[in-house]
């Protein structure tokens, strides 16, 4: 059970896959990769990189009636997985996570919000001060402290008050449009949105979604998401500190039981306990 490796050991058929990295140490770049099942909801295994052909020999080990029973894929926009789902899953539907998408999107409007203060006034500053998550959060989840100080950001800078409108139209399109057909419709009235009001703060954004754009409209056919992947990765387990986590005789262990299901040996690193949170499958969002 200590012998490290990336070849699957599933036995049971699944018709949705997750794929999602997690940190080890948060700022050091060293990442492993967490395979999930959302509809059964259980970790699938757990490989030591990122890599495109570590994730391409865990598919091959798959049988092939296991290949063939996934249907969708759910992953970010880290190129290497999605040339390796191409290229051993090609059947598969491949759907970009939407937060992810959604988290590229905040970020691009921190930065124009930092280089917004960095030339503004210091009464400007002032104003601006504190407002990263005015900005960030939902508008529709703000208590009346933080409408308030959004509508003085408002007030303190035009160019911030569009990026953040144009951010939350964007959020509304993902939450609220019904079908793929109409999504498409409506990112690309937004993407000429950004375009005629020449937001500099949200070009980079745009290049991303227009790299992406067939994948993210995917996910308008059954609003999967990595949510269960992500709530997964928040765990304390999760976040393992993999070094201070080894057993006496040096080996790995992770719980093989999440929730509805149970797991499949989790064979890069393996090790046991228990986890809490993850007694359902996630509702699709």
């Amino acid at each position: 059970m200590g012998k490290k490796t990336t070849a699957a050991r599933q036995t049971k058929p699944i018709r949705v896959l997750n794929i999602d990295e997690i940190a080890l140490e948060k700022g050091h770049g060293n990442f492993v990769l967490v395979l999930s099942a959302p509809e059964e909801g259980y970790v699938l295994d757990i490989l030591p990189d990122r890599e495109r052909k570590t994730l391409e020999t865990w598919l091959d080990g798959l049988a092939p009636e296991l290949k063939k029973a996934i249907k969708v894929v759910n992953l970010d926009m880290w190129e290497p997985y999605t040339l390796a789902v191409k290229a051993k899953l090609p059947h598969v539907r491949i759907v970009v996570d939407r937060f992810h998408v959604m988290k590229n999107l905040n970020h691009c409007l921190t930065m124009a919000r930092r280089e917004i203060q960095r030339h503004a006034s210091a009464e400007i500053k002032e104003q601006l001060k504190g407002s990263r998550w005015v900005l960030v959060k939902n508008q529709k989840d703000l208590n009346e402290k933080q409408r308030i100080k959004l509508e003085n950001l408002y007030q303190a800078s035009p160019e911030l008050k569009v990026c953040h409108q144009l951010k939350e139209q964007f959020r509304t399109i993902c939450e609220t449009t019904a079908d793929r057909t109409q999504a498409r419709v409506a990112l690309r009235h937004w993407i000429k949105q950004v375009e005629k009001h020449s937001v500099t703060a949200l070009q980079s954004f745009l290049v991303t979604l227009k790299n992406w754009f067939e994948l993210i409209l995917n996910y308008f056919i059954e609003r999967w998401t990595n949510a269960f992947a992500e709530g997964v990765n928040n765990l304390d387990f999760a976040r393992f500190k993999l070094n201070n986590k080894l057993n006496p005789q040096g080996k790995r262990e992770l719980p093989l039981e999440l929730g509805t299901g149970r797991g499949f040996g989790a064979t890069c690193c393996n090790w046991s306990g228990s986890i809490s949170g993850c007694a359902q499958p996630p509702t699709r969002r």
